[in-house]
């Protein structure tokens, strides 16, 4: 009887149970509204002004263990496209993510690379979520729109509504500002943006983003990949995510959505847990104009002194003197200036006052390592600069990194150290290459991020992972017309996103690490495993599905005390994400469609954000490793 008893309250259960489906689909001629067809049956998904083009319904009588794909529908209600897949949920979900129609699958699993350094910084906005295409949508006058993206325009769009839906995430920002990034992108059909939020509405903590466009890249991830590179070794860095860009609901592409170094930035990442801190002066360098970034010093900075107009303020400090506001940054070029290695007792101590100086150099050998050539040791730019005011040191800061992992350089001792144009990167020249102490501690960490993340072991899998996440729309974005006419292009096609990483990325990672593991006489080792502790800056979390976390006790793991010693791979915590599934684990829809009616509305409320948690309590592998073992 006990048995009996418990089956009917199971059966009971399971015919009371819901999911909530959530597609993001836009109107057109064939398309005026959206369905989902769930184990055999169509239910008619709602939409409203405030949440539009985001579609959702409470379906009643199914579980986790649905089946189910989106279908759009004519005026009628008649299906006229239906999704190729049949998609699947995790246990225990009581809610689909804001899915987009159209692709195979929404979160995608991505290997978490080696841990090399430490890493302390959080990135607490849902934004950037690991595994997952977000979608951006705005809206503006025509005529603005049209001016703006126009070949080399300076031209702003002034007034614009941005709609952001992500994961969870259902989120419109009125008046924000529109403009055209960079100098050499400009030039492209396809542009790069720079969106600036009202300070009273930041976009999920955000003040600012960078839209990159990522037209000279075939791969479309080498700036994602040297982010996360940056955040394995321990370097501050601008975070980074893919986006869906739509302009009055008109498709623009796929984009690099890149987050903006400000005073929001430095505040949550750089002082999370100091209040009212005194926030310290921000500087950006980049060369133009036949000048560079280097770090000369050129004696004091007067107005008609314009030999420092390559440095701009970003963020003026509360202790600087209002009438020399370059005061602390060419303070630190005198002492740059001065410095003389053979003469200095201690020239660790002497930087360690002045400078962040593993974080400089951090970012120095992911310079040799990647060959970047727009940056600091070989062109004098794309780079920033934080005095912190508690600390009283520099923080350096990489930024911008498409000109990256393509050339040839033997050894950082055969790079001039002068470029073509004249120009001298001081800081390297006299740190890394004319002090020894210096050099002994930039090349023992050449030889520690290569033995455990820059080489093919531990990057292929994360590279075979984002190709499979990303490639349905790279295929779509390079069939959309580009909006600037006369633009350069390239005219990749999505065959050029394969060859871009199997024959361009990977051969050139595995030629360069053994280059350098020639140059510098050590050999990395055979398996891939964490230095350190891990640590991800952005994880995707089961709370996307509606998964309530449940209390996990912590797995202790060994701190190595030096270089040599790495964390065993059985210590890295068994919620790690594997590797992406194949098409082959993709489920083919077999079912036959019936209709029906929609049995539930959709609410008014524009957000759905599930709650994060501080605690890394879960990530996707879980997830995944479901889906997988019910498809």
């Amino acid at each position: 009887m006990v048995r009996i008893l418990l089956g009917l309250a199971a059966c009971a259960a399971t015919a009371l149970a819901d999911i909530t489906f959530n597609v993001v689909g836009l109107r057109s001629e064939d398309a005026d509204s959206f369905g989902v067809m769930a184990n055999g049956k169509m239910h008619k998904l709602a939409t409203t002004k405030k949440t539009y083009p985001l579609w959702s319904a409470n379906v009643a009588g199914v579980d986790a263990s649905v089946s189910y794909k989106y279908v759009q529908l004519d005026k009628a209600g008649k299906v006229t496209e239906s999704e190729k897949t049949m998609r699947k949920l995790p246990a225990g979900s009581v809610h689909t993510p804001n899915e987009f129609f159209g692709r195979r699958q929404s979160i995608y699993p991505i290997p978490t690379l080696p841990q090399v350094f430490e890493n302390k910084l959080e990135q607490n906005s849902p934004f950037f979520r690991d595994g997952f295409i977000g979608n951006l949508f705005i809206q503006c006058p025509e005529a603005d729109w049209k001016k703006m993206n126009v070949v080399g325009s300076y031209e702003q769009v002034k007034k614009a509504r941005i709609q952001y839906i992500g994961a969870n995430d259902n989120v419109v920002i009125e008046n924000a500002k529109i403009e055209l990034s960079g100098h050499s992108m400009r030039e492209f059909a396809k542009l790069t943006y720079h969106i600036h939020f009202p300070k009273e509405t930041p976009l999920l903590d955000l003040s600012s983003l960078k839209l990159r466009s990522g037209e000279n890249d075939k791969s479309m991830i080498r700036e994602k990949l040297y982010v996360d590179l940056l955040n394995n070794i321990g370097v501050p860095a601008q975070q980074t995510t893919y986006i869906r860009l739509f302009w009055n609901g008109e498709p623009i592409g796929l984009f690099v959505a890149m987050e903006v170094l400000r005073e929001n930035w430095v505040r949550k990442v750089l002082h999370p847990n100091i209040t009212n801190v005194p926030v310290g002066t921000l500087w950006r360098m980049n060369a133009s104009g036949g000048k560079e970034a280097n770090l000369e010093w050129h004696g004091p900075a007067t107005k008609t002194n314009d030999n420092y107009d390559r440095y701009k303020l970003l963020v003026k400090g509360q202790d600087v003197p209002k009438d020399n506001y370059m005061s602390d940054l060419v303070a630190f070029m005198k002492d740059l200036k001065d410095y003389d290695p053979n003469k200095t007792k201690d020239p660790i101590a002497y930087w360690q006052r002045r400078l962040d100086l593993d974080v400089f150099l951090k970012s120095m050998v992911m310079e040799y390592l990647t060959t970047a050539f727009d940056a600091y040791w070989q062109s004098g730019s794309n780079y920033q600069m934080y005095h912190d005011p508690v600390t009283k040191k520099w923080i350096w800061l990489p930024m911008d990194f498409d000109d990256t992992f393509s050339r040839d350089i033997e050894s950082y001792k055969k790079i001039p150290r002068k470029n073509k144009k004249g120009f001298e990167s001081y800081l390297v020249s006299k740190l890394i290459l004319d002090t020894p102490v210096i050099n002994a501690r930039f090349e023992d960490h050449v030889k520690t991020i290569t033995s455990y993340i820059f080489n093919p072991k531990a990057l292929n899998p994360y590279l075979d992972a984002y190709v499979h996440m990303i490639e349905e729309d790279v295929a779509w974005d390079r069939k959309l017309p580009r909006v600037a006419k006369g633009g350069k292009t390239y005219n990749f096609k999505l065959e050029d996103l394969y060859k871009g990483v199997q024959q361009d990325l990977k051969t050139w990672i595995k030629k360069r690490s053994a280059q350098i593991q020639r140059d510098m006489n050590f050999k990395s080792p055979t398996v891939v495993t964490n230095r350190v502790p891990p640590h991800n800056m952005h994880p995707m979390q089961l709370s996307v599905y509606g998964i309530k976390p449940q209390s996990v006790e912590p797995k202790k793991i060994k701190v190595p005390a030096s270089v040599a010693d790495a964390v065993p791979a059985d210590a890295v915590p068994a919620d790690a994400v594997p590797a992406a599934p194949t098409a082959e684990q993709e489920v083919s829809d077999t079912e036959d469609m019936k209709e029906e009616s929609a049995t539930a509305g959709i609410g008014e409320n524009i957000s759905n954000s599930a709650s994060m948690t501080g605690s890394h309590w879960a990530t996707l592998g879980a997830l995944v490793a479901a889906v997988v073992l019910v498809a």
